[in-house]
């Protein structure tokens, strides 16, 4: 999740007046993606669905931020499954949860991510990545958890800069997620099938 040290934004789905938006029959997740998905394109903000009411627009992250996620690339790059690739600008969307995420870092198929669409299904996902800055630590620790849970996605790594350590959470039940473990940075964290590596967490930069 990018640093939001200036003022999050959030849009609400009133603000979108289309005719067709504002139907009464509409589902309400089905508006909520319309009005996600009717945005301009920009690369100055993410925008996400993260409680299934509005959409949250995080301005660009910091530069920290921004090396911290390159040593992820560079470390788990080479340790990639045959035929997926990762990704880190693009959305993971949960239809039925009425959610719509933009993770730090994930991994999936490369045919999955060879869309013409700005988002893909959790499905295919074998992990997902978060690097924690001072204003995102509510959503990367308590909303991410839950969201990636019930998407079923394995693994997700939370690089939390703030506190110095790296935390995978894996076995989900659809609800939450059954193991949790964490390293403090400088130690090495473990990450199962199908990566099967020693994730050194030493190059992590904190922030000071």
């Amino acid at each position: 999740m990018p640093d939001d040290e200036e003022s999050k934004m959030t849009a609400l789905a009133t603000e979108a007046g289309r005719g067709d938006v504002r139907s009464e029959t509409a589902d309400p997740a089905a508006k909520l993606f319309q009005i996600l998905d009717d945005l301009p394109e920009t690369k100055l903000l993410r925008a996400e669905i993260l409680d299934g009411e509005t959409i949250t627009l995080s301005p660009t992250p910091s530069g920290l931020h921004g090396r911290n996620v390159r040593v992820l690339e560079r470390a788990l790059g080479p340790h990639l499954p045959s035929g997926t690739d990762y990704e880190t600008y693009l959305e993971i969307r949960l239809p039925e949860a009425g959610r719509g995420v933009v993770p730090d870092f994930f991994v999936a198929p490369m045919q999955i991510l060879k869309t013409k669409n700005s988002w893909i299904p959790p499905d295919d996902v074998l992990l997902v990545a978060e690097v924690v800055s001072p204003g995102s630590r509510t959503v990367d620790w308590e909303l991410k958890p839950e969201i990636y849970a019930k998407a079923m996605i394995d693994l997700y790594l939370l690089i939390d800069p703030v506190k110095g350590d790296s935390t995978l959470f894996a076995q989900p039940d659809g609800e939450r997620f059954g193991s949790e473990r964490r390293e403090m940075f400088g130690a090495k964290i473990g990450l199962p099938d199908p990566f099967n590596i020693q994730l050194d967490t030493s190059q992590f930069l904190p922030y000071e």
